[in-house]
């Protein structure tokens, strides 16, 4: 099993960031000072956390001669199966894609197959998990496990890396600046990395009828900040 560690890019306001680099609060000055130079510099920050949230997808599946008969055990299965997770608190129920479908047959009459996908979300993995194998055990199938971080927590790291990026980007201004004989005077721009859209740390195909055991892999919250520092002689 191979797992992928996601990389978040996080942006945000950068209200007070006129005194990241010269100990003042100030915006760029229009005018640079005799003998300035311009810096590029890059701060980064980066914040490890284990995801929160949990999401199992599964598949509810019957074929029947006709139609009708391959939706209505399909459509029984699905309302049952939905019922079951609604009835488990803190658990959040999707009902996606649905379709039907002919099977045809060399020499043999044909069927009909109707699919319905649902997804089950919850921050208490034991407790999704051992529902997802009660309802295998009632004919559903596990099409996937998969950990992924919930939009307030990512937005929580995403202010700590920045943090730790503001604080990066600082430090090397300064040295950089010393090692030249110079000092940070101002700052001239500074922008800010967007976020990156990234899929959940995806666990396992489709399962056995045991509950799935498994543990999450730590995510990485990373932030970016660039800016034009204005250096002058000491």
């Amino acid at each position: 099993m191979i797992h992928s560690k996601p990389l978040y890019i996080a942006a945000g306001s950068i209200a007070l960031l006129g005194s990241v680099i010269g100990g003042t609060s100030h915006a760029a000055s229009p005018a640079e000072p005799d003998g300035a130079t311009r810096l590029s510099v890059t701060g980064s920050g980066s914040v490890d956390a284990a995801p929160d949230r949990v999401t199992a997808t599964l598949l509810v599946q019957n074929e029947a001669a006709k139609a009708v008969d391959a939706q209505a055990k399909t459509n029984d299965a699905a309302h049952n199966a939905v019922a079951k997770a609604e009835k488990i608190s803190g658990v959040t129920v999707l009902t996606d894609s649905y379709d039907v479908s002919e099977n045809r047959k060399d020499n043999k009459p044909s069927s009909w197959t109707a699919r319905q996908t649902i997804q089950i979300r919850a921050r208490d993995a034991s407790a999704l998990l051992d529902l997802v194998g009660k309802l295998q055990a009632s004919g559903l199938l596990l099409e996937g496990v998969s950990w992924s971080l919930s939009p307030e927590h990512q937005k929580e790291l995403y202010r700590q890396a920045e943090k730790k990026a503001v604080d990066d980007l600082r430090s090397r201004s300064s040295e950089i600046a010393d090692d030249l004989g110079l000092k940070v005077s101002s700052i001239a721009s500074i922008s800010v990395g967007e976020p990156l859209t990234v899929r959940p740390v995806a666990f396992m195909a489709r399962a056995a009828m045991a509950a799935p055991t498994m543990r999450s892999e730590d995510q990485t919250v990373s932030a970016t900040i660039r800016a034009t520092v204005i250096l002058k002689p000491q």
